[in-house]
């Protein structure tokens, strides 16, 4: 996906047209011709780019740790001691996720610690912003760790956010060029710069963490008024949320997570009130319509829900290194997949946004299924995919996990998903984007890791790992209505070993011989495509 950004971005320098959709092909020849003319003015531009220069140097920065800062009474420290072990929650539904979050951020009373792959500038991205200030403004020490590949355009955002006494906020492996050039400085130093932080932590008072596959975006909590994800996350308190924090200082700490004060080339600029009210307009807009009284009494209500709620079981966390694209290439993930007591030996469910099964994991996948293991995986489709290329290069594996025994399904991008997913428009449109898999109705994995070579090599990632058959059996009743013949597309092989595309719409069967919803164009760009040396790098 960095790939297909590059292109976007540097061709849109060179020719003046609007950002072209990977994930919107368009059925007509203009749209095939405007995707070839950018790939080369790219890599021309790309070439005659001066002057580009590496991730800048780690200035001197201070350590700190999740749990330096003891709350004196935090309600969550105290649910969090309650038992033993570590409690978690099941977060499916996209309202209930984004409310979670803003009301575990006023719960904070010490510390509040934020890692993510991307935070928007929309109403879910404001609001949480909001919350963000109100915590530094009671005293509560925050720590803002993003990935820069979506965020060195927007320094003096954070610069002005940062300027807060108790909010610090670093960019991870950040790229020299802040400016119109710094997609091209990515494609002349990507041996350094290909390696990206694609986790996802929300950490309150180092006693209750966020996790899953949600980045801070209205699309992701069911807000965008065209297009939103399906996607999973999971409330964990205890051992398991500190586990988290180990894991989020092990960033904060490391050699690639730059403050952002030593990137701004601008000067040092408060928040003034202007922009306060900006925040607090957003907060309103995301107001739950089920709130009764001020924010904080619906805060005190969500954690008496949470405390109910909560399972509490044996769970943990599998984390990469900062350093793994240098000296640790090999995924914490892939050496947690390959323990012999966590092999599924009856069933596997697997829900990926991302599936490009090259290396070993095809292998892998094709072993499990011929040992009588029963494979059933869910992604995207051509019509709900956000990412146009890694549908080019998933496609050539569709036979193969087919002939296999795999069950391969495909999200539709409209349909009962889509009407589940949307809460703004009629025009209801969805993808997936969870990440997550249960193991012989016991284990299940939630985090940020996709079926594919950038999360397989160049990302570093984070999954919770819950070890219990109700939890498990939660989880799959979420994946259930996923898999439905309303809401997915169940794939087969024909006699001629043709592919078959079969599901449901408003209870009568459909059936397709080719991609619902692409044309031959798009066929014929998904062909050129393979043709580029960028399957490794999706």
């Amino acid at each position: 996906m960095i790939v297909t950004s590059f292109y976007r971005q540097v061709c849109l320098l060179g020719t003046g047209l609007p950002p072209f959709r990977w994930g919107r092909v368009r059925a007509d020849s203009k749209g095939a011709a405007a995707v070839l003319s950018r790939l080369f003015c790219g890599a021309l531009l790309a070439c005659f780019i001066a002057g580009c220069s590496t991730a800048p140097s780690l200035p001197d920065k201070p350590l700190s740790y999740f749990d330096e800062i003891k709350p004196a009474a935090s309600p969550l420290v105290t649910l969090s001691q309650s038992k033993t072990g570590s409690g978690v929650a099941l977060l499916a539904d996209p309202e209930e996720a984004l409310q979670s979050r803003l009301h575990l951020a006023e719960l904070a009373q010490a510390t509040l610690d934020l890692q993510y792959y991307l935070w928007q500038g929309d109403d879910s991205g404001l609001s949480l912003s909001h919350e963000v200030l109100a915590a530094g403004d009671r005293g509560v020490r925050v720590r803002i760790l993003l990935d820069d590949i979506y965020h060195s355009g927007r320094d003096s955002a954070y610069q002005t956010l940062n300027s807060h006494p108790n909010v610090q906020v670093r960019l991870f492996n950040p790229m020299g060029n802040r400016g119109a050039a710094r997609m091209p400085n990515y494609a002349l130093n990507k041996s350094t710069l290909n390696y990206r932080m694609h986790n996802k932590i929300f950490l309150v008072d180092g006693a209750a963490a966020v996790l899953g596959g949600r980045n801070i975006g209205d699309e992701y909590f069911g807000r965008n008024p065209s297009f939103n994800f399906q996607d999973m996350d999971a409330i964990a308190v205890g051992a398991v949320a500190q586990e988290a924090g180990a894991a989020f200082d092990l960033f904060w700490n490391s050699e690639f997570a730059i403050p952002v004060e030593a990137l701004s080339q601008r000067g040092l600029k408060a928040i003034d009130q202007t922009q306060r009210e900006r925040l607090s307009a957003a907060r309103e807009r995301v107001r739950s319509p089920d709130e009764e009284g001020s924010t904080s009494m619906a805060a005190q209500s969500f954690l008496d829900e949470l405390s109910k709620d909560l399972l509490w079981t044996t769970a943990r966390i599998v984390v990469d290194r900062p350093d793994r694209g240098s000296d640790y290439p090999d995924s914490a993930f892939t050496a947690f997949t390959e323990d012999p007591e966590l092999t599924p030996s009856n069933t596997a469910v697997i829900q990926t946004a991302y599936l490009i099964p090259n290396g070993p994991m095809l292998g892998n996948l094709q072993g499990l299924s011929q040992s009588g293991v029963d494979i059933r995986i869910l992604t995207n489709s051509a019509a709900s995919t956000n990412h146009g290329s890694v549908h080019a290069y998933y496609a050539k594996y569709r036979q193969q996990l087919l002939t296999a025994n795999i069950e391969l399904y495909e999200v539709k991008g409209t349909g009962s998903l889509a009407a589940y997913l949307d809460r703004v428009g009629e025009d209801a449109h969805a993808g997936l984007h969870t990440k997550a898999m249960v193991v012989d109705d016991r284990l299940s994995v939630i985090g940020s890791y996709n079926m594919d070579p950038r999360s397989r090599v160049w990302n570093s990632e984070i999954a919770l790992v819950v070890e219990d058959a109700g939890f498990a059996a939660s989880v799959l009743q979420e994946m259930e209505r996923d898999f439905s013949p309303e809401a997915a597309w169940r794939l087969s092989l024909d006699e001629k070993d043709s592919l078959v595309w079969t599901g449901e719409s408003e209870g009568e069967a459909e059936q397709f011989s080719r991609d619902p919803g692409s044309s031959w164009w798009d066929r014929l760009l998904w062909r050129i495509i393979r043709i580029l040396p960028l399957e490794n790098e999706l």
